[in-house]
């Protein structure tokens, strides 16, 4: 049975204590032995094992080999040749305001040169003594160089975005990163993690000799697993997994596939499946919520409260897509490199590309929805899991009446600043994560030969063609689903077609009027 670890961030200890580990080590050496250039920064979601991969290039440059025994860089590294490695942990350097940040940081540099040798360190500002730091450990090389390795460079500013000292701390993080380029001819080579990437204006305006490999297809799979690496890493787990499930060993893939893959980091790569969240179910036997559950950052739900995102049909451009502001982020790009969306598709015309974005996967959806439902109604899951479950069991019951008035009683809960600047698709958005959090099937914005439908919820023998209108009468709505003849998409399907408008008051922030429809003339 394979020892796995889901708590262990350090390379070595991992090795030493026998913990299975996914060799990564192929792709890390293209980076590290400057075939692919000598400075980088790569973005990905929290728990996908940066810290690791920090860690285990930590190992590499001072020369470890005895941790790198059977790993497919061993016979390609010359372990004659070592460097200074001063590795930055940002994780640890959050702070309430700008300066305690100074004096977290300034304590950290200041310990992490006692560990290398170099004292007597004084500097007015960080920045300094990062400075000095540098210029002291590359006296000491053979080289005149040292390694760089930041891991979670954005955490410090990461809690304040959307408040009002934002901008404070990413100038405080713009002059410090400055160093790494000032300083590029000392540094045989640079690592930096984090989960996002700052617009070129940003911090980045001072880091822009470094190859931003976020979105590169050679290192789209450095963090998480591939399908072939879970299969070749762990037999033992899946077995034991699927036995006490009830299945068998592909049941239990197809599940884990299910749950925990489907994030892409380029249109073109394969998916990978969330590490941590594997090593957990693998712990208990069990599918469950393991990633979401640990936190849903408060300022994605506060962000969605004000700006609701029709999560049916989520598109963005490449520019957006890779970069945000901190004291104006976009809340598609956030969900993007926070890991709740992933990549779908994208299309290109001329040297412009527009992605579509989805859900990854089941744990991430469910969880996420159902979080966001609860900050919708301003009650506790439970409740507003409770208002979910009565309308999808009318839906699958084929009770519209029993639908709509769950549905109405979910609105008469929603705070009056969640719908002070309403529009259709507002309502439409809320009724689409109201079911889609409980599993539904529900399907928005569906595209046919002469429009698009709001909304289809498509269930075993039953399909329902639902259209929204606000202040406007819910005829208008059903002369639109007939008008256009959405009906005849699902013409051949097999299943019970029900039409249904519904019409919002803006000045109620309810449904008022509904009409419902049996489809007729339906081949069964």
């Amino acid at each position: 049975m394979e020892k796995v670890a889901t708590d262990i961030y350090t390379f070595e200890r991992l090795r030493t204590d026998g913990f299975t580990y996914v060799d990564k080590t192929g792709i890390l050496f293209k980076m590290a032995s400057g075939e692919w250039g000598a400075q980088f920064f790569m973005a990905r979601p929290r728990r996908f094992g940066k810290s690791l991969a920090v860690s285990t290039l930590k190992s590499l440059f001072q020369g470890r080999r005895d941790l790198f025994a059977g790993l497919a860089i061993e016979p390609l590294w010359d372990w004659s040749k070592k460097w200074p490695v001063l590795h930055l942990d940002m994780g640890s350097m959050q702070a309430p305001d700008v300066a305690e940040f100074r004096e977290l940081l300034a304590d950290h540099l200041l310990g992490r040169a006692h560990e290398l040798g170099v004292d007597d360190l004084t500097g007015a500002t960080p920045a300094i003594i990062f400075k000095r730091l540098i210029e002291n450990l590359a006296a000491k090389s053979a080289d005149g160089r040292i390694v760089l390795l930041i891991d979670e460079y954005d955490k410090p500013l990461l809690g304040h975005l959307m408040q009002p000292d934002v901008v404070k701390f990413r100038d405080e993080l713009k002059a410090f990163y400055s160093v790494v380029k000032t300083l590029e001819p000392y540094q045989r080579f640079t690592f930096i993690t984090g989960v996002s990437k700052f617009s070129k204006v940003s911090i980045f305006s001072d880091l822009n000799n470094l190859n931003d490999w976020t979105m590169h297809p050679a290192t789209a799979t450095l963090f998480g697993y591939t399908h072939e690496e879970v299969l070749k890493y762990f037999p033992g787990r899946i077995h034991a997994l699927a036995e006490a499930n009830g299945l068998d060993d592909k049941g239990a893939f197809d599940e884990i596939v299910r749950w925990y893959d489907g994030y892409k980091f380029h249109p073109t790569s394969s998916p990978v499946i969330n590490p941590v969240s594997l090593g957990q179910c693998f712990g208990s036997n069990e599918f469950g919520d393991y990633w979401s559950a640990t936190a849903v950052p408060t300022f994605l739900i506060d962000i969605l409260k004000k700006q609701p995102l029709d999560f049916s049909t989520v598109d963005i451009s490449e520019s957006e897509l890779n970069a945000y502001e901190p004291d104006n982020p976009n809340i598609t790009t956030l969900l993007y490199q926070t890991g709740y969306l992933t990549i779908k598709s994208f299309r290109q015309i001329g040297s412009i590309r527009r992605y579509s974005l989805k859900f990854p996967n089941n744990e991430v959806e469910n969880s996420f929805l159902e979080k966001l439902v609860g900050a919708y109604v301003g009650q506790d899951t439970i409740r507003s899991s409770g208002y979910a479950f009565a309308a999808a069991e009318a839906l699958y019951a084929h009770d519209v009446p029993k639908f709509l008035k769950a549905l109405k009683s979910f609105f008469y809960d929603i705070p009056y600043d969640m719908t002070d600047r309403q529009n259709e698709q507002m309502w439409q958005t809320i009724c689409y994560v109201v079911l889609r959090s409980i599993g539904v099937n529900v399907n928005g914005e569906v595209k046919t030969h002469d429009g698009r439908m709001d909304m289809v919820v498509d269930l075993p023998g039953e399909i329902y063609i639902i259209e929204f209108k606000l202040d406007r009468p819910a005829a208008e709505a059903m002369e639109q689903i007939r008008g256009k003849d959405y009906a005849g998409k699902y013409a051949q399907c097999g299943k019970r077609i029900t039409l249904v408008g519904i019409s919002f008051s803006s000045e109620k922030r309810t449904i008022v009027e509904d009409l419902v429809e049996e489809c007729e003339n339906v081949e069964m």
